[in-house]
């Protein structure tokens, strides 16, 4: 299913997979020429001075979390004939679109470490960071995955929603701009948003960074575990009648 989803995302396109890469590089030049060009943030004490740099670090998680939510949304109901007419564990749809949305970030991270390996910036020493933050984003993206999937059967316009909060949350998430430069108490409310800690793991683990206290990746544990038990159980509960809805 995985594999399905991957290649028929492109089917039909001249481009294929190749899209696969031009898309996180577009995004990435794009943001890259507003927050360098027309707004500047500061990036001292920052791993990287090279806001292209800075920048794509954060987005790799953003991008499978992003994608990984908004897909599985709709993906009940775009199989709706699947769910009808087989028997079978509808949360495998929710967890091939995850993992599948996973695959494409890791297309971009290999893509990062190759211009950071070319840069001179590339730093291993603390790639195991990858081996905290992966299942934690996974737990995180899957669990918000199956809510939003269970809800949109009953409510088609719930992925409008999603996808507002979505948007909202990029931008209350220091990816394009560092917690430095934030006043006291919005930094402080920033640092319990989930995907701060995970951000931070990201670019330590490809520039270098230290773990710092535990307490920082509370935010992202808690709101992982919790995800993750109200989306499946939500999703169970409400699994036995989604025939009926669709």
């Amino acid at each position: 299913m995985v594999q399905r989803d991957f290649k028929s995302r492109y089917a039909g396109s001249a481009g294929g997979a190749l899209w696969s890469l031009v898309q996180p590089l577009w995004t990435l030049l794009l943001l890259s020429w507003i927050f360098s060009v027309i707004i500047k943030f500061d990036l001292s004490g920052e791993l990287t001075q090279n806001f292209a740099v800075y920048l794509f670090g954060g987005l790799i998680p953003w991008m499978a979390v992003n994608e990984g939510v908004q897909r599985a949304a709709t993906c009940v109901v775009d199989n709706g004939g699947l769910v009808t007419k087989l028997r079978f564990p509808a949360e495998l749809l929710v967890a091939s679109v995850v993992i599948s949305a996973l695959i494409q970030s890791a297309i971009a991270a290999l893509i990062y470490g190759v211009v950071l390996a070319f840069t001179g910036e590339l730093d291993l020493a603390a790639v195991w960071l990858l081996a905290l933050a992966l299942p934690l984003q996974l737990g995180l993206t899957t669990g918000l995955g199956l809510f939003a999937a269970a809800v949109h059967v009953y409510f088609r316009d719930a992925v409008q929603v999603f996808t507002m909060l979505l948007n909202g949350w990029f931008y209350f998430t220091p990816i394009v701009f560092p917690l430095a430069v934030l006043p006291g108490r919005l930094r402080e409310a920033l640092e319990l948003n989930p995907l701060t800690p995970l951000v931070g793991l990201y670019r330590g683990a490809f520039l270098g960074g230290a773990l710092g206290p535990p307490a920082k990746l509370l935010p992202l544990v808690i709101a992982a575990a919790v995800a993750l038990l109200v989306g499946v159980t939500l999703f169970r509960r409400l699994e036995g009648d989604f025939a009926d809805e669709l």
